[in-house]
C-alpha cells in the first residue's frame, strides 16, 4: 500500500511514477531507498550492509520529495518511456550558479506551492520546493561548489 501511495503521489506532482519493478526499501528516518527486485537472490550471509539501494525519496505528510538521484532515475526513466514530465522548470545559467552555492532562487511560476524538477539543459539538477515566488534550495552541503563546469 504504501508503495502504491508513493507512485500515487509522484503522479500528482510530477505525471509519473517509476514503471520499473523496483523494490522500495523505508528506513526509519522516512527515507525510500529503491533496489533491483533480483537483490533478494543474493546470498548476504557473509556480508556486512550498512544500506542497500538508491537513495529515491523521502516521505513527507503531503509529499514525495525525490532526491537528486531519484530525480534523475525518475528523469531518465520518463524519457526512455516516452512520458511527459509536469512541473519541470528549466535553469538559466545564472540561477544554476547560484543554486550550486546553496542559494534559493527567486522566480515567479504561480501562487501554489509544490515541488519542481530543476532542469539545465539535458542535465537533471535535482528536486525543490517551490514556495512564495522562491525555489528553496534542498541540495546537500557535499554538491554545493563555487566552480561549475
Amino acid at each position: 500500500r504504501e508503495v502504491r501511495k508513493i507512485k500515487d503521489d509522484l503522479r500528482q506532482q510530477f505525471g509519473y511514477a517509476l514503471e520499473e519493478d523496483y523494490a522500495y526499501l523505508k528506513s526509519e528516518k522516512d527515507k525510500v531507498f529503491v533496489v533491483n527486485k533480483d537483490f533478494g537472490k543474493v546470498d548476504t550471509s557473509k556480508l556486512i550492509i550498512d544500506r542497500v539501494g538508491l537513495y529515491f525519496a523521502e516521505i513527507k505528510p503531503n509529499q514525495v520529495r525525490l532526491s537528486k538521484e531519484g530525480t534523475q532515475l525518475l528523469v531518465q526513466e520518463a524519457i526512455k518511456n516516452k512520458k511527459e514530465l509536469k512541473n519541470c522548470i528549466e535553469l538559466t545559467n545564472e540561477e544554476v550558479l547560484e543554486y550550486f552555492q546553496g542559494l534559493d532562487l527567486k522566480k515567479d511560476l504561480g501562487e501554489k506551492n509544490y515541488l519542481v524538477i530543476l532542469k539545465y539543459g539535458h542535465d537533471v539538477l535535482g528536486c525543490a520546493q517551490y514556495k512564495d515566488g522562491t525555489i528553496l534550495n534542498f541540495l546537500t552541503k557535499i554538491h554545493r561548489g563555487e566552480i561549475i563546469i
